[in-house]
């Protein structure tokens, strides 16, 4: 609610004329009342405020994360990329949340490269990726028709012997197949899901219904 929005930034005002020093907690509240309210970019101006009054040891990642959610939902990677930068030069670590929302903007526009160039940075920097980047990387692989790579993820990920491929990731791959027209690779795909008994729900076999209807028209 705008009016709200009016209310905290009232309350910051008065809080800052009467040369009270904001905690990471309060300015945190603050970031996130602007970014649910689509003000992103004043968010984003208020932590660069901070940084040059002498405030920048309140910053965290917390905070930061909350403008990488507000640049994400507004897709605007570009400035998602800026804020990740500005995180590296404060030295203010990046979760894995922090990069999963950071490759979902990526792979969302098709940057697979970035996406790809930040998933990365993970393994660099020894933050432990969750079966939400593995799907979220795979997803974006399918959606830009680089099926291969949504392959090579998926080994990747079991490889690791840390995480199972879940009903999210399957789809992605069976989807994929189904847009190239790949029957064999989905029925495995298909058979694999069932070795990990995982369970197919109505959207993985409709994917393959479809697929197979069409091979037998094609055939």
């Amino acid at each position: 609610d705008l009016r709200d929005v009016e209310r905290v930034w009232t309350l910051w005002c008065e809080m800052r004329k009467r040369n009270v020093k904001p905690t990471s907690i309060t300015l945190g509240c603050m970031v996130d009342a602007l970014v649910k309210n689509g003000q992103a970019d004043e968010a984003f101006d208020l932590v660069q405020e901070m940084k040059e009054d002498a405030c920048k040891g309140i910053l965290n990642t917390v905070i930061y994360s909350t403008l990488l959610k507000g640049f994400t939902m507004a897709r605007n990677p570009d400035r998602v990329q800026q804020v990740y930068v500005e995180m590296r030069e404060q030295g203010i670590a990046c979760n894995t949340i922090s990069y999963n929302t950071m490759i979902d903007v990526n792979c969302r526009v098709g940057r697979m490269d970035r996406a790809e160039e930040l998933f990365g940075d993970m393994k660099t920097f020894r933050v432990d990726p969750d079966v939400v980047t593995y799907s979220t990387l795979v997803k974006g692989y399918c959606l830009s028709g680089n099926i291969e790579k949504g392959f090579e993820v998926l080994r990747d990920m079991v490889s690791t012997g840390k995480h199972e491929p879940d009903e999210i990731l399957y789809n992605s791959l069976l989807d994929g197949c189904a847009k190239q027209h790949r029957v064999d690779e989905a029925l495995d795909l298909l058979k694999d899901m069932q070795a990990q008994k995982v369970q197919p729900s109505n959207y993985t076999l409709s994917i393959i219904v479809k697929l197979l209807g069409r091979s037998r028209r094609l055939n």
